[in-house]
């Protein structure tokens, strides 16, 4: 194909132009060659285009090569610069170190020391703690149990380093899970008992658990044993020996246990009855039971005369009024002291002044209530007197009681618990003692009081009444 066609030139030629002179000559040249140079730029662009594509088919060429160089040295490049950058964290972790300041470095040098510390205290407490089950362990442990299979320089020695103690002690928890083990399983050994006699006695103890028993070496005597005071001779509470022998041999037998491990009978013997309860509640005591025989006394006798009485109605007053109109006056006191009530008797002195004024039989029988109101109140300051008196006697006694506890305790010392716990029991015995009397006392007095009080009410309404029947009578 062809890029030009060709091309008809035509020159118009300036008439100025003259050929004949050199110096016009010289111009027509210069014309020339600027007319001609765009033909001449026309004939090199295919060559340009052809080579401008042969060059940018080489870089695309070159650019393909590079990236697939590229591609390939990428994972060695990720994995160093991976490798790198861990270098750098580390290489700054130790700078940020180096960095620290001598006071940083004191202080975690000072929590260190603490925990330290802080470990060997626990490493001292589990060392003690081991030393004592075993002392406890060798010298409260039930007779006829299986001892602590322990060397006795291990409980005996007293190392200065707390890691060193806890570590030479350590067999001492392995021996007592061994021990654990035989008692589960039941262990005998030779020894002696006392019986309820205070007889001692040689024969087997055997231990299962917590519970123990004895059987003499006759196999006649046996029981229970009861716990004792470490060092002492036990004791033991008889039962069947027969069954003791077996269980000893091994065989299935069924045995009466006290699981409280003698605490059950302990309590019953503290507990015991109402003389050992007086027994222990000393000099106070007796004068809070006497005060509770004279409420009970006074109690019976006031309550006795009480349900004796029959409440009068106001018909017997009636019959009364209507026998003096009749003028039969012995009647009417018949009829009056036939009452079981005081109304009976007040009523009988007021007919026999019946023959007087009203205002004079009105006093007669005001005068009768004041005797009536003696006669029924009798008896019962003595029962408000017990109410108010025996719980302070209680609390004399506990007082007293408290002292000589305390007496004890400037003696003896506050060592022992139990003895100090017994003498304060008893001694709040008698506040027990005078809480029993006073509260049925207080309920007896104000019981009686209420009954007493409506006798004397319903005497003066039945006195009023044959007043105003009277006065009525007389007008």
């Amino acid at each position: 194909m062809r890029l030009f066609k060709s091309v008809s030139l035509r020159v118009h030629l300036p008439d100025c132009l003259n050929f004949s002179t050199p110096t016009n000559s010289a111009a027509l040249r210069v014309w020339f060659l600027f007319a001609i140079t765009p033909l001449a730029a026309q004939t090199e662009v295919p060559a340009a285009l052809e080579k401008a594509k042969t060059d940018l088919t080489a870089a695309l060429s070159g650019l393909e090569k590079t990236r697939t160089a590229i591609a390939a040295e990428k994972p060695t490049l990720s994995a160093d610069f991976a490798k790198t950058e861990i270098e750098l964290r580390e290489k700054r972790r130790l700078v940020r170190i180096a960095r620290q300041s001598k006071e940083d470095r004191a202080e975690e040098l000072r929590q260190l020391r603490t925990d330290l510390a802080t470990r060997q205290q626990d490493a001292s407490y589990l060392a003690g703690l081991l030393k004592d089950h075993a002392l406890k362990t060798t010298t409260l442990s039930t007779p006829g149990a299986a001892p602590l299979e322990i060397p006795p320089e291990i409980i005996a020695s007293n190392p200065h380093q707390p890691a060193t103690a806890l570590s030479e002690r350590l067999p001492i928890l392995d021996a007592a899970l061994d021990r654990v083990e035989a008692l589960l399983g039941g262990s005998t050994s030779p020894g002696k008992a006392s019986d309820p006699e205070g007889n001692i006695r040689e024969g087997i103890l055997a231990a299962l658990g917590p519970i123990s028993f004895f059987l003499s070496d006759d196999q006649l005597v046996g029981g229970d044993i009861i716990a004792s005071t470490p060092g002492e001779i036990p004791h033991f509470v008889p039962g069947s020996a027969e069954q003791i022998s077996m269980f000893i041999a091994g065989k299935e037998i069924a045995l009466p246990l006290d699981p409280t491990g003698g605490n059950a009978r302990a309590m019953d013997e503290i507990d015991g009855g109402f003389m050992d309860f007086i027994r222990k509640g000393g000099l106070w005591i007796w004068p809070i039971i006497l005060l509770a025989l004279l409420s009970i006394v006074f109690g019976i006798i006031k309550l006795a005369r009480f349900a004796r009485f029959r409440e009068p109605t106001d018909a017997w007053v009636s019959a009364i009024l209507a026998a003096l109109r009749t003028g039969d006056r012995a009647k009417a006191s018949s009829i009056a002291i036939g009452q079981l009530h005081p109304a009976g008797a007040v009523m009988d002195k007021l007919v026999s002044v019946s023959e007087n004024s009203a205002d004079l039989v009105e006093e007669t029988l005001y005068e009768q209530l004041m005797a009536v109101q003696d006669k029924t109140s009798s008896l019962l300051p003595v029962i408000a007197i017990t109410a108010a008196t025996a719980p302070l006697l209680g609390l004399l006694g506990t007082v007293s009681g408290m002292i000589a506890t305390f007496n004890l305790i400037t003696l003896f010392g506050s060592g022992d618990p139990k003895p100090l716990a017994g003498g304060i029991s008893e001694a709040l015995i008698t506040t027990l003692f005078g809480l029993v009397v006073a509260i049925p006392a207080l309920i007896l007095h104000a019981f009686l009081s209420r009954r007493a009080q409506g006798i004397v009410q319903t005497t003066e309404r039945l006195g009023l009444s044959f007043v105003n029947g009277l006065r009525s009578k007389q007008s």
